[in-house]
């Protein structure tokens, strides 16, 4: 497996330079959800972002993602002025460039796992065969480890199978972001560890992963933690080790077999 980029080597794939955003209230009220933040991201990083309810982490991730705009302040993604793009050039981009992972899945209930890794390439703007997106599909479901599940309904899937399906359909258009908003809220721990080794194996091979989430543990299997607070970033820390998720994975079932076994006793 090859080693991710060092930070000197790599190149940001997001630019934010004093980044503000504000909301109009009914009352005539002004709310700031984000005051000038800057930030980089660079390619093949890990980062969690945290912060309290009100904190400003999902207007960042709704602008990362390029479903909102900001009210000033200059946003490159890939190299790209997203401020000044009309909405089809936005739905472009997040389609070429953005994979987006959710808490509850967003599966389509009445559609196969292949089908649904699918859907995405229809909104491509490089129009692919039914047999070229059914091949892409498969490959992007085997990357995950859920090939053989691929004709199955969402409702005959387990939860870690099924954010497996949904990390499938984020990579099938070959993003160079994933975006991941409480990934692993809906999924018991062995789970959470497979789903966060899938993570790991992902940025390995150079796609940057940003993750939100409400869980202090998970930031040990990511390189890079961000804290807002009232629309400011409060904390940026970066680890010189990263824990390993497998092995926090294997670690946890041996000892679930041996507590096991002492009840057995």
């Amino acid at each position: 497996m090859k080693q991710p980029a060092t930070e000197s080597q790599a190149t940001s794939v997001i630019e934010l330079r004093d980044i503000h955003k504000i909301y109009a209230t009914g009352g005539g009220q002004q709310v700031h959800a984000l005051r000038g933040v800057s930030l980089d991201f660079r390619n093949g990083e890990s980062v969690a972002l945290m912060g309290s309810s009100g904190s400003g982490k999902s207007t960042m991730m709704n602008l990362l993602g390029c479903l909102d705009r900001p009210s000033s302040g200059q946003f490159l993604l890939d190299g790209i002025d997203v401020s000044g793009l009309r909405r089809e050039q936005l739905a472009d981009l997040r389609n070429e460039r953005l994979g987006f992972v959710f808490q509850n899945f967003n599966l389509l209930a009445r559609t196969s796992a292949l089908e649904n890794v699918e859907m995405p390439m229809l909104y491509h703007r490089d129009s692919l065969s039914g047999k070229q997106m059914r091949q892409r599909a498969l490959e992007a479901l085997d990357r995950v480890g859920v090939a053989d599940r691929a004709e199955h309904m969402p409702s005959q899937l387990s939860g870690g199978q099924q954010q497996r399906v949904a990390i499938a359909r984020a990579l099938v258009n070959q993003p160079r972001i994933l975006l991941a908003d409480e990934p692993t809220g809906n999924l018991d721990s062995s789970t959470t560890l497979e789903v966060m080794r899938l993570f790991q194996e992902l940025i390995t091979d150079g796609l940057t992963v940003i993750l939100v989430t409400h869980e202090p543990e998970l930031c040990r299997f990511l390189r890079r933690t961000l804290v807002l607070r009232d629309g400011q970033i409060i904390q940026d820390k970066r680890r010189d080790q990263v824990e390993n998720a497998e092995q926090a994975r294997q670690q946890l079932a041996a000892l679930k077999q041996a507590e096991e076994a002492e009840d057995a006793k």
